[in-house]
């Protein structure tokens, strides 16, 4: 039955209710793990075209109060995400089969997902400049979910570091190149996984290691089929990188750019992630 392929664990029951305040008509249902990337006081909220300005949110009813505006600019909101591979069982094991897949250092495991917001940007719609910044603190989010991942091995971050490029954005774009080519052995969309985002203003510490996961709270189960076609899909990803002629260290949408990066894919480099995917399939073979 098509029910079966769907898991309740996926399904979020708590929404957050976004709510024209002229004419009191909910205009927006939004899962609580999605709510504070949409709506916050003082943050512009997008509806079929529309702007409006959030002047309210309230976080015991779970409400957003907006009103239609005519604004210049829109806003961003500054947030980092941490994802933490966990011990534990896996949610979703891969079913057997007579496919006997190799050994490999990719692996699938649980992940506690937590995002912290800390303000906003207001940003010009023409010139695409920050006009300015607002800090306001909410409360962070966590959640258990499914995350398949491999090492880079520490030679490769130094042959990196070597060439002065920039590791931090060369594991974004692997992990984007990755997640470009995972449809061609797991059915999924862009609202399905996700790869850790590299934020511009965060400097804390950030794993050496190439990971994406499943976007919904309890996981969805592609994580988990993506791990036996790790390496395979990591090749066709160096192969897509290569093949693109496209100019620059930040890529282009066809090999490393994402329109789903949340961090809008200002932390890139081609030519790092490159070396990076190239590191992890040589540690692979050995």
């Amino acid at each position: 039955m098509p029910s079966h392929s769907v898991s309740i664990r996926a399904i979020e029951t708590e929404m957050y209710d976004v709510i024209d305040q002229k004419t009191g008509k909910t205009l927006e249902e939004i899962e609580e793990s999605k709510a504070f990337f949409q709506v916050y006081e003082g943050g512009v909220y997008l509806h079929q075209g529309k702007s409006y300005l959030v002047r309210q949110l309230n976080l015991s009813s779970k409400t957003a109060l907006c009103e239609e505006a005519d604004l210049n600019y829109y806003t961003k909101p500054r947030d980092c995400t941490d994802i933490e591979v966990v011990a534990g069982n896996i949610a979703y094991p891969a079913q057997s089969s007579h496919i006997q897949f190799s050994r490999t250092a990719a692996r699938a495991d649980p992940c506690k997902v937590t995002t912290s917001w800390f303000g906003f940007f207001r940003v010009c719609k023409k010139s695409k400049e920050i006009l300015d910044k607002v800090d306001f603190s909410l409360p962070k989010y966590s959640y258990m979910s499914q995350a398949v991942w491999a090492p880079v091995p520490q030679s490769t971050k130094l042959d990196v570091v070597k060439k002065n490029l920039n590791f931090r954005a060369g594991l974004h774009a692997a992990s984007h190149a990755l997640l470009n080519v995972v449809p061609l052995r797991v059915i999924c969309d862009s609202s399905d996984l996700a790869p850790e985002c590299a934020n511009p203003r965060d400097t804390r510490y950030f794993p050496e290691r190439i990971l994406i996961y499943d976007k919904h709270p309890g996981g969805t189960g592609v994580s988990v089929q993506v791990q036996p076609f790790f390496m395979e899909l990591l090749t066709a990803a160096l192969e897509l990188l290569i093949s693109c002629h496209c100019s620059g260290d930040f890529g282009c949408p066809h090999c490393v750019q994402s329109f789903a990066c949340k961090e809008y894919n200002e932390v890139l480099h081609k030519e790092a992630a490159i070396m990076i995917i190239k590191g992890v399939l040589d540690a692979e073979q050995l």
